[in-house]
């Protein structure tokens, strides 16, 4: 993986794909719920699509991550809007299924189902073809971490990375730390 063939989704196309999604349809809600989550926090669609309901302590407002492919994992931070959007969800179910995401027939949804809805939605809203898979989340939320000026240790660590190198990938792509730099360096009187 490298920085020229990394795609991710701009704020605006980000936007735009999630208005793709229907609010009020029971499977609008899960779809919503579901893409949320792994923008997010950075998931794998197959990470995503494991989750179950005792995963989320709605307590403390924690998500456990069981990432996979060598990531590390572990219990993160779940934001009051991804609660919301999950909430909206189970209060469409009527089952006692453990899985979080679940298919139209009542069993848990498969990746390959997940990656066609992410590009039905995706071309839907206009997105590039290029960017029509739903690893772009992942990617995207990587991305605006860094244009955030988030540490690139916890960027590193908010998607499981067990090598440091997978994560610098970011920093290479995002230019608004670089314009940072250049107006500190030109507004300096240390720099010639």
């Amino acid at each position: 993986m490298d920085a020229d063939t990394i795609k991710w989704l701009t704020k605006s196309e980000l936007e735009a794909f999630f208005k793709a999604i229907p609010r009020r349809t029971k499977q609008g809600k899960r779809d919503r719920a579901l893409f949320y989550t792994v923008y997010r926090h950075g998931l794998r669609v197959s990470e995503a699509t494991t989750l179950r309901i005792e995963d989320i302590d709605s307590e403390r407002l924690r998500l456990m991550v069981r990432r996979q492919k060598g990531s590390y994992g572990g219990e993160y931070p779940l934001s009051p809007d991804v609660w919301k959007a999950i909430k909206a969800t189970l209060a469409t179910r009527d089952d006692d299924n453990p899985y979080l995401f679940l298919s139209n027939r009542g069993t848990p949804l498969h990746r390959s189902t997940a990656f066609r809805m992410f590009q039905n939605y995706a071309t839907e809203a206009g997105i590039p073809i290029d960017k029509r898979h739903p690893h772009v989340l992942k990617h995207s939320i990587a991305t605006h971490l860094m244009e955030s000026n988030e540490d690139i240790a916890v960027v590193r660590d908010w998607l499981g990375h067990r090598n440091i190198q997978n994560t610098m990938v970011y920093a290479k792509i995002t230019s608004r730390q670089r314009d940072q730099v250049g107006r500190r360096m030109d507004s300096s009187t240390s720099v010639l």
